[in-house]
């Protein structure tokens, strides 16, 4: 009688963390509480795209250049004023931006940045949320983010957006 020892490997699969890279892809709504139309208060909601890139460290933590611009021209108060407006022009901006995973899906994300414009130039501070729906096979991952932008001295937004978002390593 021989006696054997049987060993089982578990094959070696591919995790988000291996994944080092991601670029994402995504069109999104902002909402302005201090916008004008015909010299009334309203809440503004123009259409913008995004486009990020961000370095995973590791399953939990990632850090990334996030951009957006608005695709539309407004006039907003001032948040200094209420008899002070400002107006923007397809403002572009880019912000430095740290996310945390809270669970596999769901992240809080926080950074600063710039909102580039060509009558003036405010700095961004953003918080946001994002849940990601992975489609590991292909190594995309299907993105709903919340984000909420403080320009300083200027005035506050949120967006709402879906994009796509490519792995790489």
């Amino acid at each position: 009688m021989f006696s054997t020892d049987c060993f089982s490997q578990k094959p070696e699969t591919e995790t988000k963390a291996s994944n080092k890279h991601s670029i994402g892809a995504f069109i999104s709504h902002t909402y302005i509480n201090q916008g004008r139309i015909d010299g009334e208060l309203k809440r503004l909601s123009a259409p913008s795209l995004g486009l990020n890139y961000n370095y995973i460290f590791n399953d939990k933590w990632s850090f990334g250049l996030h951009n957006d611009i608005i695709i539309e021209s407004f006039i907003v108060e001032s948040a200094n004023s209420e008899e002070e407006f400002i107006e923007r022009e397809l403002p572009f901006s880019t912000i430095l931006v740290g996310t945390y995973k809270i669970t596999e899906s769901l992240g809080v994300a926080a950074g600063a940045g710039v909102e580039w414009e060509k009558n003036a130039n405010f700095t961004v501070v953003r918080l946001g949320v994002e849940y990601g729906l992975e489609l590991e096979k292909e190594s995309l991952e299907v993105l709903f983010v919340f984000n909420y932008d403080v320009l300083v001295n200027a005035y506050n937004s949120f967006n709402f957006g879906i994009g796509i978002n490519k792995f790489f390593r």
